[in-house]
């Protein structure tokens, strides 16, 4: 009979004072037994990789679409940011299990087409309470996805769900901030979007890299790559560049970190709550980081083919919503028994926004075109 090192023991090796383990978790809301050798947290990360709501983030759009078999999707973003989250985790001594839980689970909640397919849904549901993707998040993982005959959703532990909460209300950080854990995917979100948006945009020829040299954490990045490389082109350019980009701003993550925590020496999960965000970017970064996602808003997001894509979805999803309203009996699967609990235009816009690119563009055009 083999005997497995407990998680707990586990946790007392590798964790610093200040991440969270899993023995003071405040578990779930339907109490479950313990697995033999894996954590609550590794059983959220699971449940969530496991779930239809995280698969359909393989076909969700990031920024672009149906342009190339290259730029992002929502599924890929997701594991840039968990494997980069988890470098500085480890290096930080947190709880890279409940990191990771909280990184599979941050954008299962966006609906087709992007932030332009949230932004329609936001319109059109302005008298039912409206939609946000960090909110629906919650929705799916609490109300939709089925693991259980005894209730609904997945019963992810109560750290988990409230490093969620806290994306959506961002108030709550008034008082307190959210545990190093959740900061950490928060900084890391910023990072990756930040360098693959920029990769996208110039392997498809939205910007140039003259254009991008204007920015000095762009130029920056590519200065380090000329001094240990020497001159570079093309492709591999790109590449060496946008690995630098990422590696420059994880660096400065770590170091500022390490300062703080030196400084104000939180020996509980619950003493780092009480400081100044740990995990973050230094302010000198934050500038430069400002910078360049100016430049990407303007050149890349205002960029006309983009305008033109979101302008097309925009209209096909009002289309959809309006013909859902008038014809309820096309909601199909777990959603059409909500109905009688959310009523007809939150259920639609709900049911929308589970949808595939590719499904809702073959639900449009079966339906309403």
């Amino acid at each position: 009979m083999h005997s497995f090192m407990h998680y707990n023991e586990r946790e007392e090796r590798l964790l610093a004072p200040y991440a969270l383990r899993s023995k003071h978790s405040r578990g779930r809301e339907f109490e479950e037994s313990e697995h033999a050798y894996r954590s609550p947290f590794q059983r959220d990360r699971d449940r969530i990789i496991h779930s239809s709501a995280f698969r359909r983030l393989a076909d969700k759009t990031q920024v672009f679409m149906n342009v190339s078999d290259y730029h992002r999707t929502r599924l890929t973003h997701t594991i840039e940011v968990v494997t980069i989250a988890r470098t500085i985790g480890r290096t930080l001594g947190l709880n890279e299990e409940l990191i990771e839980a909280l990184g599979h689970l941050h954008d299962i909640g966006h609906p087709p087409f992007g932030h332009s397919g949230e932004d329609v849904l936001k319109e059109c549901m302005v008298d039912c309470g409206g939609f946000s993707h960090n909110a629906f998040g919650l929705v799916l993982v609490k109300n939709l996805e089925v693991r259980s005959p005894y209730y609904e959703g997945l019963n992810l532990t109560y750290e988990v769900l409230e490093g969620q909460h806290t994306r959506v209300d961002k108030r709550q950080m008034t008082f307190l901030r959210p545990l190093l854990e959740a900061q950490t995917v928060e900084t890391v979100d910023s990072i990756t979007y930040d360098a693959h948006d920029t990769d996208d945009a110039w392997k498809l020829g939205l910007v140039s890299f003259e254009e991008l040299m204007q920015i000095p954490l762009f130029a920056q990045s590519t200065e380090r790559v000329y001094q240990r490389f020497g001159e570079q082109t093309g492709r591999r350019l790109r590449k060496l560049v946008v690995r630098q980009l990422i590696d420059f701003q994880v660096t400065d993550v770590l170091e500022t970190a390490m300062d703080r925590l030196a400084k104000w020496s939180p020996g509980s999960p619950e003493e780092a709550e009480l400081c100044d965000p740990i995990i973050t970017v230094s302010d000198d970064l934050r500038a430069r980081k400002t910078q360049l996602e100016q430049f990407l808003f303007h050149h890349v997001y205002r960029h006309p083919d983009i305008v033109e894509f979101r302008r097309r979805g925009q209209d096909q999803l009002r289309q959809m919503y309006e013909g859902y309203l008038r014809k309820p009996e096309l909601i199909r699967g777990k959603l059409s028994e909500w109905v009688d609990v959310w009523g007809l235009p939150r259920t639609v816009g709900y049911y929308i926004a589970t949808m595939t690119d590719s499904y809702c563009q073959r639900e449009y055009e079966a339906h309403f075109r």
